[in-house]
């Protein structure tokens, strides 16, 4: 009988102890993994958001960039992460859903607990400042006197910037070649260069490196780019955004998920974030976990029939 009285006693102190390492989290750093390099988008807003997503959480967010392969590096290596809390991965549209539609990868969509959504941002087709190309009709006659003389670039093959060029190309019967880069930051020194033409990210691209928009990929103008048309305007319905969110690996506690989706939700409604938020032209839109677990599953899918129909099959 003694046996299992110990035995039964050890498991108590484990739960306990398990208990009350739970109660105590976040009780050092947390990393945020942004799968691509600094500067770009996503990394700004990773930064834009880390500050704020730390005073709620209660400790300090450390910001780790992983970049490569079209965010797929960072992306698994957010997946491989002990699943404690003290690894997140800060993640956009592309290696969440897009990236494991298009390859097989060290992770899948279901390698994550989608924690929550942070914002969705248009995108924006936009080119050099000391370009001579000024609108969307200089594009369009520009590059479709010159085929294959053209490059535009994108932050890796398949990710959002990629897509919505190929499907401009696509729409407006343009031949241009492809360059991808290892994100946004590279991308932009390219176009400075003159390796590529043109590049479509987020508006906080075209602020951050003094880019010059050409159209809006969206049903409606941004804010604070009013004078830039969008492509439904220039008669081409072609609409594309970059949502990010948190995820954390699957097998995170359950007080750990619900501390983070707290905290998460607390600092989209900082005045703060706000700021932040309009001051770079991004929309808040916040999903907590069982919205954004549902919305990313329908991601997933939706983004499998784009693919498919684009010819860009699973390699």
């Amino acid at each position: 009988m003694l046996k299992p009285i110990i035995t039964c006693i050890a498991g108590a102190a484990t739960a306990l102890v398990a208990t009350q390492a739970m109660a105590e989290y976040p009780d050092h750093p947390v990393t945020m993994i942004v799968p691509f390099s600094a500067g770009g988008g996503t990394d700004s807003d990773a930064r834009g958001f880390q500050s704020f997503f730390g005073e709620t959480l209660g400790t300090t967010i450390v910001v780790k960039n992983v970049d490569g392969a079209a965010g797929t590096v960072g992306a698994a290596e957010a997946s491989r992460a002990k699943p404690d809390g003290y690894t997140l991965g800060f993640l956009p549209i592309g290696p969440a859903v897009i990236q494991p539609n298009l390859r097989d990868l060290p992770y899948s969509v279901d390698s994550f607990v989608p924690v929550c959504q942070i914002n969705a941002n248009p995108v924006v087709l936009m080119t050099s400042k000391d370009s001579p190309i000024n609108t969307i009709e200089d594009f369009k006659k520009t590059v479709a006197a010159a085929p294959d003389k053209y490059v535009y670039g994108s932050s890796g093959a398949g990710t959002i910037p990629h897509l919505a060029m190929a499907a401009t190309a696509v729409s407006m019967d343009l031949k241009m070649k492809h360059l991808p880069h290892k994100g946004t930051a590279d991308a932009m020194k390219s176009l400075v260069g003159g390796f590529i033409q043109f590049f479509a990210d987020t508006p906080v691209v075209v602020s951050r490196f003094d880019m010059k928009p050409l159209a809006a990929f969206t049903d409606k103008r941004i804010d604070g780019l009013g004078s830039v048309p969008t492509m439904k305007e220039k008669g081409y319905d072609l609409q594309f955004s970059v949502w990010r969110g948190l995820f954390a690996p699957k097998g995170t506690p359950e007080e750990v998920l619900t501390k983070l989706e707290s905290a998460c939700k607390k600092a989209t409604e900082t005045q703060g974030f706000k700021d932040f938020s309009a001051k770079v032209n991004n929309d808040i839109v916040y999903m907590g976990r069982k919205t954004f677990t549902d919305f990313v599953a329908a991601e997933f899918a939706k983004n499998a029939k784009i693919l498919e129909a684009a010819g860009m099959t699973k390699k």
